[in-house]
């Protein structure tokens, strides 16, 4: 599992802060299956945290974003030289700038979706700040799994955060509430909507069941959110000017230079669609 023929990867015991939660529940599932002893604890006094913190050879912070670097800073003097310290958190620059002040080794961690069953084929990136032997270990933890596993640094991470959790959720939440406040009925609305809009109301509703705590979180704390939501807003300032002046020939070239800018990837995107499609041609709207 590692370059280095002297590394001994970890084979007593791998402590989740925060695996009493649905992500560490699911993550304690998958490690034990590959035979670690994995030991999960949820909110707890600081002499707790610290009797798993100093009896793991890896550590994973799992708790919601606000609570996150607090912790780490609470059980920073625990911490050993050689141990793994991660964290499952939406956003990492701040997270991983906390564990660095920290003697121990640092591997940011996000698995990119929420908990379920088979996690195989979904997406985590790893941040190897100050990794030490154990990256070669901890990418195969998770790549054995069925993950795909993307390595980038902590700016970029949240960067690209900015764009497919802050602008998406976003998006999503201002078109529920123009829904609500323009008086539009869902119902009629799904009666006429081809697969394609049905996929785009499936989406939007799966996004509104989740837990308006976390989603709030990763829009206020990821500092690339609002910048982000800030450009997309005078984008659509434009388009709005376009439109009440009737002016089709500025639109076309907005819609034509968007469309430029995605390049290839729009005949790839359309495969995948149409695949799409299909399985909603099969199931029709029920009624509600």
């Amino acid at each position: 599992m590692s370059d280095d023929p002297d590394f001994r990867p970890p084979t007593r015991s791998i402590g989740l802060i925060g695996g009493t939660g649905g992500m560490g529940r699911m993550f304690r599932r998958l490690f034990e299956a590959d035979g670690y002893r994995v030991e999960g604890m949820g909110r707890a006094p600081l002499d707790a945290y610290e009797r798993l913190v100093r009896a793991s050879d890896v550590l994973i912070i799992s708790v919601p974003i606000q609570q996150t670097v607090p912790l780490i800073r609470s059980i920073a003097p625990f911490l050993r030289p050689g141990q793994l310290l991660s964290d499952f958190t939406s956003i990492k620059a701040e997270p991983v700038a906390a564990m660095l002040e920290t003697e121990a080794d640092v591997i940011g961690c996000h698995p990119i979706f929420a908990p379920m069953a088979d996690v195989a084929g979904q997406n985590v990136v790893l941040c190897p700040a100050r990794p030490g032997r154990w990256l070669p270990w901890y990418r195969t933890l998770y790549a054995s799994h069925g993950l795909r596993v993307a390595e980038m640094t902590p700016q970029a991470h949240d960067q690209a955060m900015g764009f497919i959790q802050g602008l998406t959720h976003f998006l999503n939440i201002a078109f529920a509430s123009t829904l609500r406040s323009a008086g539009g009925d869902l119902q009629q609305l799904l009666q006429v909507c081809s697969p394609v809009y049905r996929i785009f109301f499936a989406m939007l509703c799966r996004i509104l069941s989740g837990d308006a705590q976390l989603y709030g979180q990763i829009q206020i704390t990821n500092p690339d959110s609002g910048p982000l939501v800030r450009e997309f807003l005078a984008n659509g300032q434009r388009l709005l000017d376009m439109i009440e002046a009737r002016d089709l020939e500025a639109f076309y070239r907005a819609f034509q230079e968007a469309a430029a800018y995605l390049g290839d990837y729009r005949d790839v995107a359309r495969a995948e669609s149409n695949y799409l499609i299909e399985q909603f041609k099969a199931y029709p709207p029920r009624e509600k």
